[in-house]
């Protein structure tokens, strides 16, 4: 029975290499100077591999393309935060890649949650995570916002394009000078993902043990 496994290109790549080669698994044309998208494991011809973008990776699962995949919590929560009945699961915390999501504003703005939320006017927020964007906005009961979707450089939107911004700082990434941390959302790392249907009918023991004896060994 073929088993399909997502894998992260981007900042998650290297370390899931090194993890997959300490789990024993002969793989091919995955690494940074590669331009394949199908890498391949010489010693598990059953298993099939394919490379997405990282925030691509939970949707490919949660809609039953692939049974298993690699990505990062924070956009894990992206998906189940606006479709929490989805066929997502969380099997397995691996422990790197870590990053915060953080809402932050311009220094020149120099104003608080407790003052945002007092605030009669749209509040803008520019982000990559509008689900998770949101949601704060409504847990925050901010009166009135608007939420712009990015694909990156959230960072550049305030204060003239943006009043707030939600993005991902990782500890090698230090934060903006011209921005300011008003509250932390979520602490992030790579998580091992599956759909439901194919935990409960494919037999993924030959992969998920190489796996957790790497893990554990660290």
């Amino acid at each position: 029975m073929q088993v399909k496994l997502a894998l992260p290109k981007g900042r998650l790549l290297p370390s899931t290499n090194s993890l997959l080669r300490r789990s024993g698994l002969e793989l091919n044309d995955y690494d940074e100077q590669s331009r394949s998208y199908r890498p391949q494991f010489s010693n598990f011809p059953n298993l099939f591999l394919k490379i997405f973008r990282e925030r691509d990776i939970p949707i490919q699962v949660a809609v039953g393309n692939y049974d298993l995949g690699i990505c990062g919590l924070d956009w894990i929560e992206e998906l189940l935060v606006k479709y929490p009945s989805s066929a997502l699961g969380k099997v397995r915390n691996l422990g790197y890649g870590v990053s915060d999501l953080y809402i932050a504003s311009s220094k020149l703005a120099k104003v608080s949650i407790d003052e945002l939320k007092a605030k009669v006017a749209t509040i803008r927020i520019a982000t990559e995570y509008p689900n998770l964007a949101e949601s704060f906005a409504l847990k925050s009961r901010l009166r009135r916002f608007n939420i712009f979707p990015l694909w990156g450089a959230a960072e550049v939107y305030p204060p003239e394009s943006a009043d707030l911004v939600l993005l991902s700082q990782t500890p090698d990434s230090p934060f903006e000078p011209e921005l300011v941390p008003l509250t932390l959302i979520l602490r992030s790392s790579a998580f091992l993902i599956a759909h439901r249907g194919s935990w409960e009918s494919k037999d993924m023991n030959f992969l998920l043990h190489s796996l957790y004896v790497s893990i554990e060994g660290q």
